[in-house]
């Protein structure tokens, strides 16, 4: 079914689409020409179930007809892209001298607070303006995309901090586009910022860890979300050897505080130490502290049952670094929060095909780390204390963040769902 109304007949035109109003929103793509508007049903191209999903069998969004009428001689292509801001930072740094170039990897030189102001007169609007806000302070970062104002020119090949002190200059120099460097064929730059507040009257969002440059235009916001952005196994290049030159201490570690921050964290450096043989699925470790570990796996996936799965000692290391952890947030809130003992339960998944995945050679594209961690942790309190929902709250949440084994399990993008409950009481969170 194709239907084409011409700009020409109006009034008749408009009648019809008056009247097919939801058939058109619900079943047709609708594509603008100067001259006419051409309104192509989706279900001549693309056979729907009943569920709303796509029929597989149906023909791929390429072998479409209206793919190739979009821009069949790729004119867009030619002409120069032009848009308004919808937003301006306002931050601590009023020129590129000084600035963080990666504030998560600076320090305390990266922990600057900052703001993005929305610009009403550019979105229709103060209604509209707030109105874009809406359910923005439930995310914890946003990507911020951005104009290098200040910024003019580029090179094809330039020389990234962390690689000055390499002898070759030929090591030196990267193409580009296989940089940060701010300075682009499009000066477009990128940032992740850590959300403090949104003030919907004010239209502002007040960030933490920024390195925009006061007015720095910015493009757009959108909301970082750790599923679809955050790829934990991805390679990061050149980069990858470069920091593993700067762990061993093969390569001077850039810094822009003379080292300071590098002094600091050296003095806080936790270390652990663990040694292991395996035969067949069964591994007898020994840790420097003196104590044994044990792994096997069942019999149906080759081994011989003697001892916890790997996961399963996963799993109880993530109970025990939350229970240490919780001692040492609730022994530092305030008023403090003293712990008689936690009782977990919890439960893991996985999609085995992520460590079975065939070809051997090929990085599998279903990730095999745990998917979705969840249960209860049920804290029970010393004394007759009247814990709140709030206390209970931020002892969980600071728990998750500060637990080692937690961190590396949500950093790998795995889901956390742990229930923290009062034990003495029916409060929960």
């Amino acid at each position: 079914v194709a239907v084409r109304l011409v700009s020409a007949s109006a009034r008749p035109a408009r009648r019809r689409m008056k009247n097919t109003a939801s058939f058109i929103t619900n079943n047709c793509l609708a594509l603008f020409r100067p001259s006419q508007l051409i309104l192509r049903s989706v279900a001549s191209s693309s056979r729907r179930l009943s569920d709303g999903l796509e029929d597989p069998a149906g023909p791929k969004p390429n072998d479409r007809t209206y793919a190739e009428e979009l821009f069949p001689d790729e004119q867009h292509l030619k002409a120069p892209i032009s848009y308004a801001p919808i937003a301006v930072a306002r931050s601590p740094f009023k020129e590129r001298h000084g600035a963080p170039r990666q504030p998560n990897m600076e320090g305390k030189r990266g922990q600057n607070s900052g703001s993005i102001q929305l610009l009403p007169d550019n979105l229709g609007g103060f209604d509209k303006a707030r109105s874009m806000l809406k359910d923005l302070d439930t995310f914890s970062h946003i990507i911020a995309l951005f104009d290098f104002h200040l910024n003019s020119g580029w090179n094809a090949k330039v020389t990234p901090p962390r690689l000055r002190h390499l002898e070759s200059n030929e090591d030196k120099k990267k193409g580009v586009l296989a940089t940060r460097a701010p300075h682009r064929p499009n000066n477009i730059g990128l940032s992740v910022l850590k959300v403090e507040s949104v003030d919907f009257d004010q239209m502002e969002i007040r960030v933490r860890s920024t390195d925009l440059i006061d007015g720095s235009p910015i493009l757009d916001i959108k909301p970082y979300i750790r599923e679809f952005d955050s790829h934990p196994t991805a390679s990061s290049g050149w980069m990858e050897e470069i920091e593993k030159m700067e762990m061993r201490g093969d390569l001077p570690k850039v810094t822009h505080d003379g080292g300071a921050e590098q002094e600091e964290a050296l003095k806080h450096r936790k270390t652990y130490s663990v040694t292991g043989t395996g035969r067949g699925s069964a591994v007898e470790m020994a840790t420097n502290t003196g104590h044994e570990l044990f792994t096997d796996v069942p019999k149906k996936m080759g081994g011989t049952d003697t001892a916890p799965q790997p996961v399963e000692h996963l799993l109880a290391a993530l109970i025990g670094c939350a229970q240490a952890t919780a001692i040492f947030v609730g022994r530092s809130m305030e008023p403090r929060l003293l712990i008689d003992k936690i009782e977990f339960d919890v439960q893991a998944h996985r999609d085995a095909r992520g460590a079975l995945q065939q070809p051997i050679a090929v990085t599998p594209d279903i990730p095999a780390r745990l998917q979705y961690v969840s249960g209860t942790a049920k804290v029970f309190f010393k004394g007759d204390v009247d814990v709140s929902a709030e206390q209970l709250t931020l002892l969980g949440e600071q728990t998750e963040a500060r637990c080692p084994v937690a961190n590396m399990v949500m950093a790998s993008g795995c889901t956390m769902d742990i229930q923290w409950e009062n034990g003495s009481s029916t409060c929960s969170v």
